[in-house]
């Protein structure tokens, strides 16, 4: 009985983290990984394996039993990795040195199996979806399970091992499924929130660009002639000022005419390599005006998404226009595509004046801009479109040293083809 109620005991601690996660999350508008959200994950991590070790299932001079091992596997796959592994597993051997007695040194060879187990399922890991994560966990701790088996055979097994080994796997998959569905829940309700700003701007928009609009082609009409009337050199400069505000005013209703466009409905194949190609030939001369350099790597095979090419087009151009404008005095831009497993993966990075994470957390918010004379328009319609093809889109920035934005969509098909330097 007492065995029992200790195994319990074990399974909430190991929830500890999920408890809190899910307060976290449900104070944040938003959910984006960030290094604060991994570093308060591997607080709480770190806190519940030191709760696993101090209230072992039983324990004696030379073998304390617990879930130590569950504890750290969950802060490496969700408290940032390497990093965390190795700070959680220093805690681990230090406060096992502490109880003393010769299970101190099968501690370290348990280390010595598992944490490499742990660092290369990690990358793997975090690619994944919700169900290749709940898969990779399973077999992982599958893998665990048998060790035990093999080690603790010749004991009391069924009353004991067997028990263990139960609660080794239910705690660890039902954590890891309150996780998931904690950051599944958090991401549905970021997207429910865009997509409640976009349908208002889409109506704001619908209501009056198009009135706007008509009186604003005549002016630049009467502004053409009278540009082309015998006028002094000073008030022809003046006109052309005017037509040229003009002209960005007409940029701005319609980037907010985008947002009330209506999605197709039929969507084709759409070569990225080729798209990401023609958005680097529009934006050569405005690149090299303003003396920055676009460097751009492509894969050998064609890597295509189901999507609306125009649409793909734009997304692609305000992203590598941002990072352009973001270069005040001269650099470079690189692009570079690669091919993944299920995913075509589009890295932009440049090498401007860089964000602050909360500046990287409102990117593509309605009327965000860091730029003087920007909306915010351009990115938000980026985002949408990326969102509306399944795509996914993070972004890494410091300040001084440049952004990079990392985009995925999933792959449609895949032909064997050179890609055009």
């Amino acid at each position: 009985m007492e065995h029992t109620k200790n195994l319990l005991l074990q399974v909430m601690i190991i929830l500890i983290p999920v408890f809190f996660y899910s307060m976290y999350l449900t104070n944040r508008h938003q959910f984006i990984e960030t290094k604060r959200q991994k570093l308060i994950f591997s607080f709480l991590a770190t806190i519940t394996l030191v709760l696993c070790m101090s209230f072992p299932i039983y324990s004696d001079v030379n073998e304390r039993n617990d879930l130590r091992f569950v504890a750290l596997m969950i802060g490496i796959f969700y408290g940032g990795g390497y990093a965390t592994g190795i700070v959680l597993t220093i805690i681990l051997l230090l406060y096992r040195w502490y109880f003393g007695g010769a299970g101190f040194y099968s501690t370290a060879y348990e280390v010595l199996f598992f944490l490499p187990m742990f660092f290369l399922a990690y990358p793997r890991f975090i690619q994944q979806d919700r169900a290749g994560r709940m898969k990779l966990t399973w077999m992982i701790t599958s893998g665990m399970s048998l060790t035990y088996i093999l080690v603790d055979f010749e004991m009391d097994f069924f009353n004991q091992t067997l028990q263990e080994i139960l609660t080794i796997c239910v705690a660890t998959i039902v954590t890891v499924s309150l996780i998931e569905t904690l950051r599944e829940n958090a991401q549905l309700h970021m997207e429910a929130q865009q997509a409640e700003k976009y349908k208002i701007l889409g109506e704001l928009a619908s209501s009056f660009a198009h009135e706007v609009r008509n009186p604003m082609q005549t002016n630049r009409g009467f502004l053409q002639l009278l540009l082309q009337s015998p006028i002094s050199e000073t008030y022809k400069r003046y006109v052309q000022i005017c037509i040229e505000e003009v002209d960005r005013t007409n940029d701005v209703i319609t980037e907010y005419l985008s947002l009330a466009k209506p999605e197709a409905d039929t969507k084709e194949s759409v070569d990225v390599c080729q798209k990401i190609q023609t958005v680097v030939k529009i934006l050569y001369v405005y690149a090299l005006e303003r003396k920055v350099s676009i460097d751009v790597r492509l894969p050998e095979q064609e890597c295509a998404i189901l999507g609306h090419p125009q649409k793909v087009k734009q997304a692609f151009l305000n992203i590598i226009k941002n990072g352009i404008e973001a270069m005040p005095q001269g650099g470079a831009v690189s692009i570079c595509v690669k091919q993944e497993s299920q995913h075509v993966m589009i890295q932009i990075l440049d090498e401007g004046v860089g964000m602050n994470e909360d500046e990287v957390k409102r990117l593509g918010q309605p009327f965000y801009s860091l730029k003087e004379k920007g909306t915010g328009i351009g990115l938000m319609v980026s985002y949408r479109i990326i969102d509306s093809l399944h795509g996914k889109i993070t972004v890494q920035s410091q300040k001084g040293k440049g952004t990079t934005f990392t985009i995925r969509f999933p792959l449609h098909n895949c032909k064997n083809i050179i890609a055009i330097n």
